[in-house]
């Protein structure tokens, strides 16, 4: 994300990683003799290579921070605090970012103290599914693999299933040609990337996956013809599948919140979808309340049919 953000602003983004240091000189760089005009010499430290040079705006990434040993952390606290060490200072206008896990949740790290704590601001991040939706669709993330997302979130438990685990997984799968539950190899590349309930959460949703679903887009630039055909498909036989359904609705909302001025042929197509005799009147609900939640400029000409306006005003 850091680096995504460097090259979104044309900065120059260093990366280091303090756990690998091994010793002092590491950090604050090697001394060296600086010879005075009056023929005095001054010991001082030659700054390390991984010390940006130019003047900012940049970021000097600390990555795996509180990874490092509890005297290299010692050492870096100067830094972000004063913006130098030793002899050398870091140029005008290049900002400070550290990364690290948690204390007491499984992870190696070294503890930090109250010193080091209360000198940084802090940020802790959270699994959004919609987020990474929508950056995996941009990384080019199958589209099954995100809708897998989408249905199950809870498989993301934040051990050995990580939303970087599985993404690991999703593109090994795209590797590998995204072999289905008929090749012994979906099941080895799931077990060996992801935690046991996700892998085979991941094979079974496969496996029950016989009805392809269109992206947003292109369902609501469809025909009314093709838009009922597909929920003819979801909802006939014995086990009518309503959680594909319920996937299609949120791959719509969240097109709909990156979309806010719909061309008229996907507001045609959202309409037709909403008025279809053949949508479970609860999933009809759950979307025009989340369109009017969101205040998407398509309210107004969707409050123009009886039956949705009621839905909304009700």
């Amino acid at each position: 994300m850091i680096l995504a953000l460097a090259q979104e602003k044309g900065w120059p983004c260093r990366v280091i990683s303090p756990a690998q240091f091994e010793e002092m000189g590491d950090l604050i760089g090697l001394p060296y003799l600086d010879h005075q005009e009056d023929g005095s010499a001054l010991s001082r430290f030659a700054p390390p290579e991984w010390i940006p040079r130019g003047a900012g705006p940049g970021i000097l990434l600390i990555d795996d921070f509180n990874r490092a040993d509890d005297r290299i952390l010692r050492g870096l606290m100067a830094l972000w605090q004063e913006r130098r060490l030793s002899s050398w200072a870091l140029p005008q206008d290049w900002y400070i970012l550290l990364t690290g896990n948690p204390e007491g949740q499984q992870y190696s790290v070294t503890p930090v103290d109250e010193a080091t704590i209360s000198r940084m601001l802090h940020l802790e991040l959270v699994f959004e599914v919609d987020s990474w939706a929508k950056w995996a669709k941009r990384e080019g993330i199958p589209q099954k693999a995100i809708e897998f997302v989408r249905q199950h979130p809870e498989s993301i438990d934040g051990e050995q299933t990580t939303a970087r685990t599985l993404t690991f997984l999703f593109r090994l799968w795209q590797q590998y040609r995204q072999p289905m539950p008929s090749d012994p190899q979906l099941a080895l590349l799931a077990h060996s990337a992801v935690g046991p309930q996700a892998a085979a959460a991941f094979v079974a949703y496969l496996a029950n996956e016989s009805i392809p679903l269109p992206s947003a887009v292109d369902f609501l630039e469809a025909s009314l013809a093709t838009q009922t055909s597909l929920l003819n498909d979801l909802l006939s036989g014995d086990l009518p599948r309503v959680d594909r359904l319920a996937t299609l609705g949120q791959n719509i909302l969240h097109y709909l919140k990156a979309h806010p001025d719909l061309a008229p042929q996907q507001t045609t197509g959202l309409e037709q979808f909403l008025l279809l005799p053949e949508l479970p009147a609860d999933q009809r609900l759950v979307l025009m309340h989340a369109i009017s939640k969101e205040g998407h400029p398509v309210l107004g000409q969707l409050l123009r049919h009886a039956e949705l306006s009621r839905l909304v005003l009700g």
